[in-house]
């Protein structure tokens, strides 16, 4: 059994993390032992608690001990003292500095994950990223889209770089809320449709654009539950009071009930500009709730157009606002599509097949031949 190391921004609980939290779930049961070094003193009490629940150390690191240099100097000691056999790193800052740490470390396999198209990234931090990239024995990926652009934008390995899906455990998503119990929860009118949508607040997962399309819409019928938190959350709210829809509009901020939330939705909308691999619109598929979707990356890699559900060019406000209206109008064939997509996340993205296919990248052999650094 090996050793494994992994190095991610902060542990908040957004898609990578719950990603980090099934790698280690599946890895603890195959008999690994692992740790997780958190660079930012930054995280959710719950996720941590998960980790070590699994037998996992999880070691803190923080942004200032960090930027002042002593945190990277107690990090490579104690990484020096544990003797791991793999690093991973996830995330822009983890691949930054946990490329170069783990080498001097003497840690002989490292492995990066890009987790999108990380079209966001300032230029300062894609040429770090790019000069930090040949330390890594190995990416991984989690959809075609990512795979090109961890090619030509970050610099991967070509012969080395591999696309593994995201998995979702579907029987969690099998006991949603009654339609009655969602619309009392959040004191909605029974005669109401309701939609909603996952993600960080922020420009890349496009709730601005599902807030406009409601707007042109409508309806007063139809109300929406926006899950999740992020440095956008003003500017959404400031949005929905310009837009007028102060009273169908719900930030329910982080959730932890969310596979309940899916499957009592009347449709589920995912508006990205961006992904990689969205794990929230896995877990929509995994309800079975009819899905209307930008063909953003990774997003097609998920759902076929009238098959599996509706998607949409990226920031069209006026394709976004027909196909909800169509698929609210139509809700039989919304709920038909909506079992193809449940159908597939069973078929195609178990999460056993997933930390399957990366422990077989973490692990290719007991002698790997580490690049020069």
């Amino acid at each position: 059994m090996a050793r494994i190391v992994f190095f991610i921004d902060h542990l908040r609980h957004d898609g990578t993390q719950r990603v980090l939290k099934q790698l280690i779930e599946g890895l603890a049961a195959r008999g690994h032992t692992l740790a997780v070094v958190c660079l930012d003193a930054s995280w959710d009490d719950q996720l941590v608690a998960a980790l070590r629940a699994v037998g996992a150390e999880v070691r803190v690191i923080g942004r200032w001990p960090l930027v002042q240099g002593y945190g990277l100097l107690t990090l490579w000691l104690w990484l020096r003292h544990r003797h791991f056999d793999v690093a991973v790193t996830l995330l822009a800052i983890a691949d930054i500095a946990g490329r170069p740490v783990a080498r001097l470390a003497g840690i002989p396999r490292v492995l990066s994950s890009i987790r999108a198209r990380n079209v966001n990234y300032p230029r300062w931090k894609l040429l770090l990223a790019r000069t930090t990239m040949p330390l890594a024995n190995a990416v991984i990926v989690n959809s075609a889209a990512t795979l090109s652009w961890a090619l030509e934008g970050e610099g991967a390995p070509t012969g080395a770089t591999s696309v593994i899906p995201n998995g979702v455990a579907v029987g969690a998503y099998a006991q949603p809320y009654g339609r009655a119990e969602l619309r009392a929860h959040f004191g909605i009118s029974e005669s109401h449709a309701i939609i909603g949508c996952v993600g960080r607040l922020t420009a890349q997962k496009g709730q601005d654009l599902l807030l406009k399309a409601l707007a042109q819409i409508g309806q007063n019928e139809i109300d929406l539950l926006l899950i999740g938190e992020g440095e956008d959350a003003q500017k959404l709210r400031d949005l929905v009071g310009q837009l007028g829809l102060g009273a169908r509009v719900y930030f329910v901020g982080y959730r932890r009930d969310v596979p309940r939330i899916l499957g009592a939705l009347d449709l589920y909308v995912h508006p990205a500009r961006f992904e990689g691999m969205p794990n929230a619109l896995l877990e929509a598929m995994a309800a079975g709730c009819p899905i209307v979707a930008s063909v953003a990356d990774g997003n097609r890699d998920l759902i076929e157009e009238g098959v599996s559900g509706w998607l949409v060019p990226i920031d069209d406000v006026a394709a976004l606002a027909a196909a909800i209206g169509t698929a609210l109008a139509n809700l039989d064939e919304a709920r038909r599509r909506g079992a193809v997509a449940r159908e597939r996340a069973v078929r195609q993205f178990s999460l056993e097949a997933m930390v399957e296919a990366w422990e077989a990248v973490l692990l290719p052999s007991v002698t790997s031949i580490s690049p020069a650094v």
